[in-house]
């Protein structure tokens, strides 16, 4: 008797003729259901079209959650795999779950920088305002990998430019603290709020201080009104 096991593995070694054999063969191409890690997300993360539009063809359910709380749609973003996120959403891949840290899809292509996914993810409802566990918002994840383009997406969607995590850090802060003037340009523009302090007493002007733009991220910083 054939088992998941050996399906997922012809999945890893791409071997399309053991794949389809398989399912042929009655292996059940969900796995073992929810909770498990099913062939369907094994293919969305390691980007193999062909054998994921297998299993979509054999009626995979796109939107079972493993135990992490991940999807293959979430699978799929994390390893920017564009084409297979865009397949999985024509198939009717939910965008609203969140992983085990918190984080929805739109997170996660924020913080990949894949800004064209941010539009598409907005589009089908994706919730800008959302908190992974630690506070993060989309836009902070995306400031704080230096996506210029993702975060102008963002802000181009409502996302509020002075939200802050836990530990409330803002996204000034951070790009201020990553001395990424342009990313910093961009926020201050869309009314960035330069006053607000961390829980460890930083702002977005001592923060610039010690980053290696510091002359010009102080100097964009003051002009905004910025004071020690």
């Amino acid at each position: 008797m054939y088992t998941t096991t050996e399906l997922i593995t012809a999945t890893i070694k791409q071997d399309i003729q053991k794949v389809t054999e398989l399912l042929n063969q009655g292996v059940n191409v969900n796995g073992d259901g929810e909770g498990t890690t099913t062939p369907l997300m094994m293919s969305a993360a390691e980007g193999y079209m062909d054998i994921l539009n297998l299993f979509l063809e054999r009626n995979a359910d796109v939107n079972i959650r493993n135990d992490a709380g991940y999807t293959a749609l979430m699978y799929a973003a994390e390893s920017k795999y564009l084409d297979i996120v865009n397949t999985l959403l024509d198939k009717g891949a939910v965008i609203e779950g969140r992983n085990d840290y918190g984080e929805t899809v739109l997170m996660s292509a924020a913080r990949n920088g894949q800004a064209d996914l941010v539009r598409r993810l907005i589009a089908h409802g994706g919730d800008v305002s959302a908190t992974n566990n630690i506070g993060d918002t989309a836009l902070y994840l995306a400031v704080e990998n230096g996506h210029i383009e993702a975060v102008q997406a963002l802000i181009d969607n409502d996302a509020d430019v002075n939200t802050h995590n836990m530990g409330w850090w803002t996204p000034i802060m951070m790009a201020s603290a990553r001395g990424d003037i342009e990313v910093m340009e961009i926020l201050l523009s869309n009314n960035a709020d330069v006053s607000p302090k961390n829980n460890w007493g930083g702002t977005a002007l001592s923060e610039a201080k010690r980053s290696f733009k510091s002359i010009q991220a102080e100097e964009l910083l003051r002009r905004a009104g910025a004071k020690e």
